[in-house]
This record gives structure tokens, sequence and C-alpha cells, in this order.
């Protein structure tokens, strides 16, 4: 494919030294921004943590070179999940809180860093984050259009598990069992493209925990 230049899944000195010959025959500052934010995330999402740092070193590229021309949301989303994978997690959190200033000043361009933001903060109970967490889900949730099953289990698992921890089983119970029933399903009922925004991958530790929170 014509676009693996900026999508490649290792980091190699020659990957990056064939990266950077490109990149810097890019005419544009935004059209260079965007190349090395699609290649943190393609690195970051091969690797995980094992990419966390470089894929995080070429998104601080961007803040110091391009960032009037990014997408700033994303690239502070991004190096949020690159600082956690790190263990780096005041810097993570810090990152988190410019994504959602970014978000509020630009409301039409929002990221999924709510969800994994109040999925983090319930998941490793941070309670002294649980109102954060719980009012970056309220502000940033959409209303209306399709939501993906994916993005139903985080939100609902992250508020089962807070309020289970505050205490109100009740209400953490029924937060739980939407959690279950978005990770249940296998189709979004999009035509073309019926299993994107699926649940895929889950925390097992987790999930048990959603479920014996359902079962009150």
């Amino acid at each position: 494919m014509s676009d693996d230049w900026f999508r490649r899944h290792s980091w190699t000195e020659t990957d990056q030294a064939e990266f950077f010959a490109r990149l810097g025959r890019s005419r544009t500052p935004f059209h260079k921004a965007q190349y090395v934010r699609i290649q943190a995330y393609e690195l970051h999402q091969a690797g995980g943590a094992r990419y966390a740092r470089e894929a995080l070193e070429l998104l601080d590229t961007i803040v110091e070179s391009w960032m009037g021309d990014a997408q700033r949301a994303s690239v502070h989303h991004q190096r949020a999940e690159c600082l956690r994978d790190l263990g780096r997690d005041v810097e993570a959190i810090q990152a988190y809180r410019e994504t959602f200033a970014e978000q509020r000043r630009s409301p039409s361009y929002l990221t999924n860093a709510h969800l994994d933001f109040a999925w983090w903060i319930a998941a490793s109970g941070m309670r002294e984050l649980f109102d954060e967490a719980m009012s970056v889900l309220d502000e940033f949730s959409r209303d209306g259009g399709i939501t993906f099953p994916a993005s139903v289990y985080l939100a609902e698992g992250a508020r089962a598990l807070i309020q289970h921890a505050r205490g109100d089983r009740d209400v953490a119970s029924t937060h739980a069992r939407r959690a279950l029933d978005a990770a249940e399903l296998k189709h979004t009922g999009l035509r073309y493209h019926p299993t994107v925004g699926v649940v895929r991958r889950r925390d097992e530790a987790t999930h048990a925990m959603l479920t014996s929170i359902a079962a009150g």
C-alpha cells in the first residue's frame, strides 16, 4: 500500500530512516503532523507498552514543531495513552485534561478520551478522581446517532465500578448489566460494517467484577 511508510508496525533504524526521509518531503506542517500522529498511533497499537516510548517521542515532536497545525485533541489523547503504558500516571492525567480542554475549545471534534480516562480511573480505583471521571462521561458522551457497543461497554462499565465502590449497589448493578449486554453484541446493525465498534478485547478480571456487580 502507498501509505505503508507512515503505518509501520516496527521501528528499527531502517524504519526510522525511511520514515523521516519521506516525512521530509511532505509539503506542509499539517501533513507532517498528520503523518507523525498516525505513525505514532499505528506503532503504539501494534506494540503496546513495547513501543509506547517511541510513540510518545513521535507525538512530542508534533507538540514541539507542528502543534498549531495538528489535530490537537487527538495528539493529547494519544500522549495520555502512551504515558499510561509507561506508568507515568500524573503526566497521563494531565494529558487527558489537555484533551478535554481542547475538546471544549473545538466541540465539533471529539475523541474517545472520556471513555478511556473514566475506565482507567474506575478500574484502577482512583477514588480522588471518581467525580472527574463521571463528569467527563456526562460532558462528552454523544447524544443521538450511532453508539457503538464498545463505547457503551466502557462508559457503563466505568459507571458501574465507580458506583459500586461508592456503595450504591442498585445503580451499579443497572450500569453493569448494560455494560455486559453491550459486550455480548456481535453486530452493530450497520449494513456495510456490521462488526465495527463491537467489544473485541476486555480485561477479564474487570469483566468478572462487572459480572459480579450485575448479579447484585
